[in-house]
């Protein structure tokens, strides 16, 4: 029978007592091992602003190019905690958007785990300097994260450890959510809760502090972000599911202890968040399930074996038709990888762990094939695993080729076993009497040649072949676009009143998001129309969600889209005026450049007549 490691991700031996060494010796790996853990914490940090370089370059003035609205919303969230904080205000709810009728923020990416304690930094130095912060502390917090638990759990070599860590943040996928999606990237907290519920397999920890324990972790993320919970609770139960198959003398003595805690931090994190939780889901502007667009948001089979445009092997005319946009570029492991991860099973699958890994993997690369299958771009007509669970509670909320995130912890785990192994096994045959671990006397020559092994150099060689190719480069930013003077200068304080609605022409997807960007950097000093989030559609009665607001006959008479004048009726001014009355609005403004704004200058003035220009802003009062 194959020997099984004390933990279940097997590439530590925990269980045996190496002899005692002196107490120099004894300090001295102490030392060495704790240099270590900050060399590798001091390059975490580095490759985390590697990848952030130019945001930070221009620290107010560059904004994520691919992904600009997403940045935009984090942004407005930021500073909707310091607000939240300074008014007392509902932290679930608001209506300083989509005003009168409001969002809700527990059904929306609030981000509170990280917003509050960003709170200070944004008050002090604005929320384009926190979303820096936020964005690069998440890329270093998962990879420190991963790092620890690897290196004290499941691997000896502290190298190993690296490898794995530096994948689960830095992978294709990962970069491609850094595209404007902290919140996916700030997965910190995971490798705590894998590491708590894989422990539960040690009888001697007590139930209770291990519920606990697991409950403030679950607690946490769900204030990160809900939907990596969900996925690594699906992935964490398909695991232990495949392990259990396997080894049911493993699993059974330490079920009781296991579901008592399980059952305690289900009880724990109920009565914590029951409220949040109603509001999200019954409360006002709850929302059911995605939009039907979303949820064929789904991974193209070709582009595991491809490379992500945030890749330095990549580019985007080789990804764009292999995902929907950069922020979902989450595979593109490339040929090498993939065949080296292969390998590594193969290598590795007398280890119950592995094969776990494996088919947990395998399990949810399927599932997120979506509810069509799609092979290099061309949608065919395979109906895809997902399909049947697309319209279950919860999962009706999940973007389906996220599921294919799951995939980026398995392998960084897998790699980082695999050079553990190079470790072991590649290293060199001690020569007969030979009782010494010490580098023979030849020097560093001699040791070199020691070290680099047959083994070593094919793994070694593989590895970064596989690695470089998809080894990140920096995010790519675009400047921001001006704000007007109106804004800039402090002039609508003379024309806004505190608790006023303003509505900024023209109406439409960039508007909103100029509007957002504008309020946010007044400190959301009034509240205003439409915007970027997720509501309940107002077309449909199921509820079913929404990006932004509804179509109404307001938002046509000043869309962005019109380009040609047009005479309105007695009975549409009306109207018109009628319906902007009816959402409390206060005022409305027109930058001088914005789209078509000699057409929309021309209907405000059929409706309200004369506008003030103010700097470089047009300006009525909605009587």
């Amino acid at each position: 029978m194959t020997t099984e490691p004390a933990t279940l991700v097997g590439g530590r031996r925990d269980g045996a007592r190496a002899p005692s060494p002196a107490a120099g010796s004894a300090s001295t790996a102490v030392a060495d091992t704790r240099r270590r853990d900050w060399f590798a914490a001091a390059a975490y940090l580095l490759m985390a602003f590697g990848v952030t370089a130019r945001l930070w370059l221009h620290p107010t003035g560059a904004i994520l190019r691919e992904n600009q609205q997403d940045q935009i919303q984090f942004e407005w969230m930021l500073t909707n905690a310091v607000h939240t904080v300074r008014h007392l205000a509902d932290p679930f709810f608001t209506d300083l958007l989509n005003a009168p009728f409001g969002v809700n923020l527990m059904a929306n990416t609030s981000t509170w785990g990280l917003a509050l304690p960003l709170a200070p930094m944004t008050a002090l130095f604005g929320a384009p300097v926190s979303f820096r912060i936020m964005l690069t502390g998440a890329f270093f917090g998962t990879a420190l994260g991963w790092y620890h638990v690897l290196s004290r759990r499941v691997v000896s070599s502290r190298v190993a450890a690296f490898v794995g860590g530096a994948f689960c943040a830095f992978a294709p996928g990962m970069l491609g959510q850094g595209t404007g999606h902290p919140n996916v990237v700030a997965q910190f907290v995971l490798p705590f809760i894998v590491l708590v519920v894989l422990g539960m397999r040690q009888p001697a920890r007590s139930p209770v502090r291990t519920g606990l324990l697991l409950a403030g972790l679950v607690t946490y993320q769900i204030f990160i972000n809900e939907e990596v919970l969900l996925l690594a609770a699906l992935a964490l139960g398909t695991f232990v599911l495949v392990y259990w198959a396997q080894r049911p003398d493993v699993i059974r003595p330490v079920l009781r202890n296991a579901l008592l805690s399980l059952a305690l931090t289900t009880g724990v994190v109920s009565v914590v968040i029951a409220y949040p939780l109603y509001r999200q889901f019954l409360g006002r502007q709850s929302y059911h399930g995605l939009p039907d667009w979303v949820l064929d948001y789904n991974t193209d089979l070709a582009s595991y074996v491809s490379y992500a445009q945030q890749s330095l092997a990549g580019s985007a005319a080789s990804a764009d038709h292999l995902a929907q946009g950069v922020a979902e570029q989450n595979t593109f492991y490339g040929w090498g990888l993939t065949v080296l991860v292969v390998m590594i099973v193969g290598w590795l699958w007398r280890q119950a762990a592995v094969r776990a890994l494996a088919v947990t993997g395998a399990v949810f690369v399927l599932l997120s094939l979506g509810r069509h299958v799609v092979v290099d771009g061309d949608k065919t007509t395979v109906v895809g695993p997902w399909d049947p669970l697309s319209k279950l509670p919860l999962l009706d909320t999940v973007v389906p080729t996220r599921l294919s995130l799951v995939a980026v912890p398995i392998v960084g785990v897998l790699l980082a076993l695999f050079v553990q192994r190079l470790m072991i096994d590649g290293a060199p045959t001690r020569e007969a009497g030979e009782g010494s671990t010490q580098a023979p006397a030849g020097g560093f020559v001699d040791a070199a040649r020691r070290f680099w092994t047959p083994l070593r150099v094919l793994g070694i060689g593989a590895l970064v072949v596989a690695i470089l190719p998809i080894a990140p480069t920096p995010l790519t930013v675009a400047d921001r676009q001006p704000t007007p003077r109106f804004f800039a200068t402090g002039a609508w304080r003379d024309h806004i009143r505190g608790g006023d609605t303003v509505g900024i022409l023209p109406f439409g997807w960039n508007s909103d998001l100029r509007t957002m960007r504008w309020q946010t950097q007044q400190g959301l000093s009034f509240k205003v129309l439409g915007g970027y989030f997720l509501g309940p559609d107002s077309r449909r009665d199921d509820k079913q969600a929404a990006f932004g607001t509804g179509a109404s006959f307001a938002r046509t008479v000043f869309a962005e889209s019109r380009d040609s004048p047009t005479v309105l009726s007695e009975q549409e001014r009306s109207y018109c005026l009628r319906e902007l009355r009816d959402w409390h609005t206060s005022v409305l403004l027109l930058p001088q450049d914005a789209p078509n704004a000699a057409v929309l200058h021309d209907a405000a003035e059929q409706i309200f007549g004369p506008g003030q220009h103010i700097e470089d802003t047009w300006v009525w009062r909605v009587p």
